[in-house]
């Protein structure tokens, strides 16, 4: 039997660090914004039973737009919250499919086969990530020097999509609100559970649109990639 997915974008950030007026996943480029990217290379990567946008009220109508010119007609919207992990946890009432597929609504250059690849993962694990290697030597620092040189071989730069049967992030994130704890991603709340988290390669052009500067990057893949 085909298991159900839904896919969550929380697009209700604000970019502080972006430094230029207006939310960066509304930032156009060639006259589309950074979130029509994103969900173009969701629904060409896999045929979601949902597609739910955790977003501000008043981008309600820019995001319908927006999925209409992309004949999204399975999408929905929901409130978001104070923080990311917030906004998640309002789409997931919403959620009627047995998994879930989460992913930065400025991350609009993620693989196809990696979005694929972490769902299959998923119908087996019940929770899989994606992330990179990093090139670069990595150093903890503590009290500004240097305490001591880290492996390569066990860190991990994580990425979005990541993917959970439903039930689970909706416990792990409840036990994150009611603990008063803070996440950076949402597998950290699953973790927190004691449950394993599986990883798959990520590919290393999946950036997070963070910095103004991110856009000369996102200009050039995007233009590579005929969009």
């Amino acid at each position: 039997m085909k298991k159900s997915i839904s896919a969550i974008i929380p697009a209700g950030g604000i970019g502080k660090r972006f430094a230029v007026d207006g939310k960066k996943q509304f930032f156009r480029l060639s006259g589309r914004p950074i979130i029509y990217y994103t969900l173009t290379s969701l629904i060409e990567a896999y045929e979601f039973d949902q597609i739910i946008i955790g977003a501000a009220s008043e981008d309600f109508a820019e995001l319908e737009n927006i999925c209409k010119s992309l004949n999204i007609n399975n999408y929905l919207f929901s409130e978001k919250g104070e923080e990311r992990s917030n906004t998640v946890y309002n789409a997931l009432e919403y959620c009627e499919s047995d998994y879930v597929l989460i992913h930065d609504s400025v991350r609009p250059c993620v693989d196809k086969d990696v979005v694929f690849n972490v769902i299959q993962r998923a119908f087996e694990k019940d929770a899989v990530i994606c992330g990179v290697r990093p090139s670069d030597t990595v150093k903890l620092l503590e009290d500004g020097k240097i305490s001591r040189t880290l492996e390569r071989k066990k860190i991990l730069l994580t990425h979005t999509p990541q993917c959970f049967l439903k039930k689970l992030i909706w416990e792990g994130l409840r036990y994150v609100f009611q603990n008063g704890l803070s996440v950076t991603d949402d597998s950290s709340a699953v973790e927190l559970l004691g449950h394993p988290v599986e990883v798959v390669p990520s590919n290393p052009e999946n950036i997070k649109v963070t910095k103004y500067s991110d856009i000369h990057f996102l200009k050039k893949y995007l233009k590579n990639e005929d969009y």
